[in-house]
């Protein structure tokens, strides 16, 4: 799954100072504190769909880049937006996103507030699907058990793994010819 030679690995050059919430041998994750975020930005909870949202450091998974980002928010609608969700799996509840952060950006900013700024996400998305879930806590568990599988390196955010991130969430959101 992982690049072993770790000459090839892209040098962290911004080490993040708060410990991870998750962490392997190569890897560290943390959950991002979107609770923060809304405060600067003064959005009340029931005005973002946000629900969790992970930072990780993963070097190991391409040689250009070494850190991802994972975001999760809920599809319900959202009071005063007349902006219509697109749905592309019926019944969907969530939506997930994966991408790379830009390695000349800082990390702590987005960690500390899960706002996405300056350009932290590269584009486009490594991956992204819908999917079905209870509510928003079996949502978040089911994004940190994903989390978990790239911190225990079974599972790679890189897009050569696409397949293996259709395994987990189908491919209700790429493109088909």
């Amino acid at each position: 799954m992982k690049n072993k030679d770790k000459d090839f690995w892209p040098s962290v050059t911004d080490p993040v100072k708060k410990p991870p919430d998750l962490s392997g041998k190569y890897t560290k994750a943390w959950l991002c504190n979107i609770d923060e975020g809304r405060r600067i930005m003064k959005v009340k909870p029931e005005q973002d769909a946000s629900i969790c949202h992970w930072v990780i450091e993963a070097p190991w998974a391409h040689p250009a880049w070494h850190s991802y980002s994972i975001f999760c928010h809920h599809l319900r609608p959202m009071p005063g937006s007349d902006v219509p969700v697109a749905f592309y799996l019926e019944g969907a509840t969530h939506e997930m996103l994966v991408f790379c952060l830009d390695p000349t950006k800082g990390r702590e900013s987005l960690i500390e507030t899960g706002i996405v700024k300056d350009a932290n996400w590269l584009e486009p998305a490594n991956f992204a699907a819908q999917f079905i879930e209870l509510d928003d806590e079996l949502a978040c568990d089911r994004i940190k058990r994903t989390v978990q599988e790239i911190v225990d390196e079974k599972l790679s955010p890189d897009t050569d793994f696409r397949r293996e991130w259709i395994h987990r969430f189908g491919n209700n959101m790429m493109k088909h010819d």
